[in-house]
């Protein structure tokens, strides 16, 4: 048994098989074939789907857990339409003859490096709202669409998680979540709590125990990787059969 230790989003328990997700990584052609014109107008057009698929995420949202989590995917069509970020992206395509596709995944970069510098928490956590809404017009743009399908129940691990790819989990098999990164301040980690769904981040979990059976103790951020039965019965015994322990303390379970 292998234990390992981050911070939980929320006070659960889980056990399940560990699952590594491969986030597919776009290799946009760097310089245009059409001109800068043709080029800012693919660009706007993906940025308009991406904004509709947005407002679908914040209507579903709506009706599930209310506005204050909706307003999430408000906030990331507000982001697309934010003056710097747009200007930044036709000046590449137009100064320099780059793809919509290549100029989104620099300006991607650019502005999640600057909202990861910030001081504030909260603005640092800012920088997976980039990578969303930047991620999505490239894949408006190639034609490709997010794909989270899982064969059988599992608890996904990956270095991070991003907002709108909560919305699009088949919760029926979802488990729970580990990141090696993330924040408990993220709009994910909002999003995860909206929903119920456990998850610990800050997790170095090498991707050598894919497959392999996990407990989260969401309580105590602890991970145990292929835990002895001697541990699941103690676990029983800790906690209460809705899933609150009789008494609330920070402690690992006894190894």
């Amino acid at each position: 048994m292998q234990v390992f230790s981050g911070k939980a989003i929320m006070e659960q328990i889980v056990a399940g098989r560990l699952c590594f997700y491969q986030r597919p990584v776009p290799s946009p052609q760097l310089y245009a074939q059409n001109n800068w014109r043709m080029e800012i107008s693919r660009f706007t057009q993906a940025r308009q789907t991406a904004i509709q698929e947005l407002n679908v995420f914040h209507d579903r949202a709506l009706q599930q857990v209310g506005e204050a989590v909706a307003s999430i995917f408000t906030i990331h069509g507000l982001l697309l339409q934010d003056a710097d970020y747009v200007e930044t992206i036709h000046s590449l395509i137009q100064g320099q003859g780059m793809t919509a596709e290549y100029a989104v995944q620099i300006a991607e970069v650019s502005f999640a490096a600057a909202f990861s510098a910030m001081d504030s928490p909260y603005m640092r956590a800012r920088a997976a709202d980039i990578r969303d809404i930047s991620q999505r017009v490239i894949r408006a743009l190639m034609g490709r669409r997010q794909e989270l399908t899982m064969k059988e129940p599992a608890i996904l691990v990956a270095d991070y998680f991003l907002p709108s790819e909560v919305m699009d989990f088949d919760q029926k098999r979802l488990l729970g979540l580990i990141t090696q990164q993330g924040s408990l301040d993220s709009h994910t980690a909002m999003l995860l709590r909206a929903y119920h769904i456990p998850a610990i981040v800050e997790v170095d979990l090498p991707q050598q125990w894919e497959g392999h059976p996990a407990l989260m103790d969401g309580y105590t951020g602890q991970i145990y990787v292929d835990p002895e039965q001697s541990q699941l019965d103690k676990l029983r015994e800790l906690y209460q059969a809705n899933g609150k322990p009789r008494e609330h303390q920070e402690q690992p379970l006894p190894l």
